[in-house]
């Protein structure tokens, strides 16, 4: 016999948290990667006020009819125990999180580190450079560069990182339904997917503009990204969205005995993601973006097979496998593989070249900034005023050309991020700060294999996700993309809070 528990109201508070929230998410896809002053404050104040809403004492309906109980009963009746609210209970939800003092903690560094600059961007006529001062509280603390706030600077990079705590601590505190968490999941799924949407219509009508409208010094933009690499890259989030989706709705589907449900729609929907990385032309977003797609199609498989065990899912374990091969022909049939193979080149003479590739080089350079610091790191924001003292060291680097007639080496390339994450912030924020945001990361990836239970196939794709986030970020810089960051942290958080909330389901008894 199935007993089923009256289901509680969502209450209005909850459902505020999850709009905004999902709101926030949904600007990532069109807010230009964060990089304008504009997109990056309405990013913080998206993730500021998920959390207020979240923690802000508020009227309790089923608080005021306790208290009118309680007052109805009479000297001789029993007491009437009240709840707590429920911002409380937010906030002891928040405290007991594992990552919520990881993320604390490391914004803490990164607030010291702005207060307590040692180095400072001097200007003239004859250009900048830096020059060391003083440390402000102390040199055992975590140390920044002095420089300007709409160039990069500390202050910035807390702005940047702040909005994506506040929001995951929102969604955490104030999300407690999986009605909820889903309108989270879709609303960044659906945005994402129209900014991939958007990128295809841009390339198909040769757009000079981003979105049509902000001119772009970078010709290879996608989407509303002014760097295609970053718009690949966020569109791989999106493809773990979609299929994190797709097998949560498909469990719940078999699990019910439905022949339809909405994973088939998370299943077009990857497929045009997937479309619009291809035409693309990243070579890190193809290549993750196919890594992504093989883990997919290899966890279809292995799901439609043990379809095949349940009578009543047998039609939907067919079309399953009807979709994948459809899917599959389509794109071996209509994919631009002379344009892919051009961008790519000769894969094997690159690889061969891969230690005289400029990227290599900005590695190394970087590492040895970074080993110069390794403990507290040089500070938040500090990468591109420091950078060019290691840079020099590296020719192959540190010029934009070489001048035959004159013999010499001509101009400074200018480098604002290293291309490799990993180490950037190894040499930004030392061995401790990384470690609190990955170790951060690290006990979510936990929290989430914990709470896999028949969300299997869910769980594995949310770390296949962020396996490829990683890979992807130690050849480029896309975790330093404001909007990439926060829809990554978004998507993993409240993907583990689903998950979570799974488990404490209703069970047939």
């Amino acid at each position: 016999m199935i007993h089923h528990r009256k289901s509680k109201r969502i209450s209005i508070r909850e459902w505020l948290v999850a709009t905004t929230s999902g709101l926030t998410l949904a600007f990532t896809a069109w807010g230009l990667g964060g990089v304008q002053l504009w997109s990056l404050h309405v990013l913080l104040l998206g993730g500021g006020l998920t959390l207020l809403l979240a923690l802000m004492p508020w009227p309790s309906r089923h608080r005021m009819i306790a208290r009118g109980k309680a007052t109805s009963l009479g000297s001789g009746d029993a007491p009437f125990r009240e709840q707590s609210p429920e911002w409380v209970t937010a906030i002891q939800r928040l405290l007991r999180w594992p990552f919520f003092w990881c993320s604390a903690l490391y914004l803490i560094y990164l607030l010291l580190g702005a207060f307590n600059p040692a180095a400072e961007v001097v200007r003239d006529e004859r250009g900048w450079w830096v020059e060391a001062i003083p440390p402000t509280l102390a040199s055992w603390l975590p140390t920044s560069v002095r420089a300007d706030y709409t160039v990069m600077n500390a202050w910035r990079v807390l702005v940047s990182f702040s909005g994506t705590c506040f929001l995951v601590w929102g969604i955490w505190a104030g999300v407690t339904r999986r009605k909820t968490s889903l309108l989270v999941l879709w609303c960044l799924l659906l945005s994402g997917v129209g900014m991939g949407m958007v990128g295809i219509l841009q390339h198909l009508t040769e757009a000079k503009e981003v979105l049509w409208n902000f001119p772009s010094s970078n010709r290879q933009f996608w989407g509303s990204f002014f760097y295609r690499n970053q718009g690949a890259a966020y569109l791989n989030i999106i493809l773990v969205a979609a299929a994190f989706l797709f097998f949560y709705h498909a469990v719940k589907t078999r699990q019910r005995s439905r022949s339809g449900g909405p994973h088939f729609l998370c299943f077009f929907l990857f497929f045009i993601t997937a479309t619009s990385i291809g035409l693309a032309l990243s070579r890190g977003g193809i290549l993750f973006g196919l890594l992504l797609s093989v883990v997919f199609a290899g966890l279809l498989v292995i799901y439609a097979i043990q379809s095949l065990f349940h009578v009543r899912s047998l039609a939907l374990s067919l079309i399953t496998i009807v979709m994948l091969a459809t899917s599959i022909y389509t794109v071996l049939t209509y994919i631009d593989y002379e344009a892919i193979e051009q961008r790519f080149g000769d894969l094997e003479e690159a690889i061969e070249g891969a230690d005289q590739d400029a990227r290599a080089f900005s590695t190394k350079a970087t590492w040895d900034m970074a080993q110069d610091r390794l403990t507290l790191g040089w500070g938040a924001g500090s990468f591109r005023h420091i950078f060019p003292m290691y840079q020099r060291n590296y020719p192959e680097i540190y010029y934009n050309y070489f001048h035959k007639k004159k013999q010499q080496w001509i101009g400074r390339k200018v480098y604002r991020y290293a291309h490799n994450d990993i180490v950037q912030f190894l040499a930004e924020y030392g061995v401790i700060g990384s470690l609190f945001i990955f170790g951060g990361i690290v006990l979510l990836l936990a929290q989430a294999l914990y709470h896999s239970g028949d969300q299997s196939f869910a769980t594995l794709v949310l770390l296949a996700g962020v396996a490829q986030a990683f890979g992807h970020a130690f050849l480029d810089f896309i975790f330093n993309s404001p909007a990439y960051w926060m829809a990554f942290m978004g998507l993993l958080v409240t993907a583990t809070k689903l998950l979570k909330l799974e488990q404490k389901r209703p069970h047939a008894a």
